[in-house]
């Protein structure tokens, strides 16, 4: 009864150690107290590093070349145009011009230029396969002209270049090599100086269509002095467009 009574010793109900001695020791509580300094210093450490990999990616942002599009344009003050309603741009408008003038035939003695002056031959070229350039050609003046002892002048002003003089001649005679004839003249129109001249029959040849060339801008005259011929005169410019 008096065990019964005796009440229970707290170290027991603590769970005392026993050391080699003998004697009791209570367990200290909230762990070792020596590691909190070396905890506090390791997330420190941690937070600074992560602090300094933060401003390293936003350094590499800001370094980022920023791409031209995306860059706001400043307003120009008024709203561009859809491409539905843009202008079409006009078309320029041919400028070279042909006028009827009195002609400059041939005189007397005049002294032609001789087109193959060393009595050259032309030589067969080996055939080289290339793309076929597209030529657009404009037409300025076409007429036709019958020609009997009599002379035709006319003033070109010519802008564009290459300009082209084609001309095509119709003997009218039955006895062409004999009679017809046909000279195609090109001068200055101050000093009446002969710059070209191409022709029908005689010193030109038989071939009925021929063609004059102007590369240099400026004013001309041509004059188309014939006998017993009927002659079909054109003239315009051309441009050569070669496919890619």
């Amino acid at each position: 009864m008096k065990s019964m009574g005796k009440r229970s010793l707290p170290c027991r109900h603590a769970g005392l150690y026993r050391r080699n001695d003998g004697k009791g020791r209570v367990p200290r509580r909230g762990g070792d107290f020596r590691s909190a300094p070396a905890r506090t210093a390791a997330l420190i450490l941690i937070v600074v590093l992560v602090a300094a990999c933060s401003g390293c990616i936003a350094l590499e942002k800001d370094d980022e070349p920023i791409p031209s599009d995306a860059v706001d344009q400043p307003w120009s003050g008024s709203l561009e145009p859809s491409r539905e309603n843009r202008p079409t741009p006009s078309v320029t408008q041919n400028l070279n011009l042909v006028v009827p003038v009195d002609p400059v035939p041939v005189q007397p003695g005049e002294h032609l230029p001789d087109p193959n002056p060393c009595n050259v031959s032309s030589l067969p070229m080996t055939r080289v396969d290339v793309a076929k350039p597209l030529v657009e050609t404009t037409t300025v003046f076409e007429e036709q002209y019958s020609l009997v002892y009599s002379a035709r002048g006319l003033q070109v002003d010519v802008v564009d270049v290459p300009f082209i003089i084609t001309f095509s001649a119709t003997p009218r005679h039955p006895e062409p090599d004999a009679n017809s004839r046909l000279v195609v003249t090109v001068r200055d129109p101050e000093t009446l100086r002969l710059i070209a001249d191409e022709g029908y029959h005689g010193i030109y040849g038989s071939a009925r269509e021929k063609s004059i060339k102007l590369y240099s801008p400026g004013r001309y005259i041509v004059t188309l002095d014939g006998r017993f011929v009927d002659v079909k005169v054109t003239m315009g410019t051309e441009k050569v467009n070669v496919p890619g």
